[in-house]
């Protein structure tokens, strides 16, 4: 009787409905917007004001709505898309705190753009594409975009991957279920070459119906400094239901540390991620929403695991208006014994869209 059930609860996750076709979140929205012609314009503003316990400036580790203690825009920016039989464009110019944060590494004078691209078509008959210049990163199941998401805030696994790339893809249909894309690019999440050697990445989309979609992704990158990546994630719907959740490895050592026979999840370079987030329709314009994420670096980035949860209530005031009030747990375990080990976020948000 109990494999019955599985059975049966298995099934109904994947059975078809006639719902609008499911979209990949780790891509912001290129459907929407107003039409001029050939050209389409959509945009977004996210305020947020968000407090942290203990007391703090800025969330740690973050780049998406991490001020703290004050009104802050997250993310603005107006999107610009053409598109004929056989070329399109994308320039999509972005301001505030994330774009602060997430770029203030770079040097280029392309600080203040989220996505900058060209695209050819190759092969009519099968769809093939070429895009060049800033694109978006296939890794993950997240965007920076936090109206695309089930939770406000980003997950750990989405702030320590790639939001951008700089380089080329060629997006291949396999057939109307399965696409694929190879992407020649400068590195990690940089705008100018990162290494001698460039990197290596592939995305395997696969559409399962309406509710479900599933993606792999690989990341190469050899030479002075190697990084290997891989990620898979699942995004889902069921009626009132949303549900999605992604898991990651990764290897990239920074330090020069021998570990001997140890095992490779001990080793200096691994990190891992797991994190699963669900949805409740209340009424067609509230949902309350819950995430619980896991990650670990033990010996870069955060030098140590988190654990957390996310309680999140969304509402629609109107066609445009979205209001978003979020609080966070994480459980911190690391080397420093001076670190605090538990650490609550609030954060809420007023957005608008188009």
């Amino acid at each position: 009787m109990k494999n019955k059930v599985i059975l049966w609860v298995f099934i109904s996750m994947f059975s078809l409905d006639t719902s609008a076709q499911i979209s990949n979140t780790a891509f912001i929205d290129s459907i929407g917007g107003e039409k001029v012609g050939k050209l389409t314009i959509s945009g977004w503003l996210d305020a947020y004001y968000g407090k942290m316990s203990p007391n703090a400036d800025k969330v740690p580790h973050l780049v998406s709505s991490a001020s703290l203690n004050q009104v802050d825009i997250n993310l603005t920016y107006l999107d610009f898309r053409y598109a004929n039989k056989g070329v399109k464009a994308r320039i999509v110019p972005a301001y505030g705190s994330y774009m602060d944060a997430n770029y203030a590494s770079e040097k280029s004078g392309l600080k203040n753009l989220m996505e900058a691209s060209v695209g050819v078509r190759l092969n009519e008959k099968k769809d093939i594409w070429l895009e060049a210049g800033l694109i978006g990163s296939p890794f993950t199941n997240e965007n920076p975009v936090s109206r695309d998401h089930l939770i406000y805030t980003r997950s750990m696994a989405a702030e320590f991957c790639p939001y951008y790339l700089m380089g080329a893809k060629v997006i291949a249909p396999l057939n109307s279920k399965l696409k694929t894309s190879f992407y020649l690019l400068n590195g990690w999440q940089t705008l100018g070459p990162q290494y001698k050697t460039p990197a290596f990445a592939t995305q395997l989309e696969y559409t399962v119906n309406n509710n479900n979609l599933i993606n792999w992704n690989t990341f190469v990158q050899s030479g002075e400094h190697h990084r290997y990546f891989s990620d898979i994630y699942w995004i889902a719907k069921r009626n009132r239901w949303q549900w999605t959740t992604c898991f990651y490895v990764g290897d990239d050592p920074w330090k020069d540390t021998s570990f001997g026979k140890s095992p490779f999840h001990e080793q200096n370079g691994f990190w891992v991620n797991l994190n699963t987030a669900a949805s409740y329709q209340l009424t067609p314009e509230s949902s309350i929403s819950a995430r619980g994420e896991y990650f670990r670096d033990k010996f870069s980035r955060i030098e140590g695991s988190y654990l957390g949860g996310s309680l999140c209530f969304n509402h629609k005031i109107s066609e445009m208006i979205y209001w978003r009030t979020e609080m966070r747990y994480w459980y911190k375990n690391d080397q420093n014994s001076e670190n605090i080990p538990h650490l609550l976020w609030g954060v809420m948000s007023l957005g608008l869209g188009f």
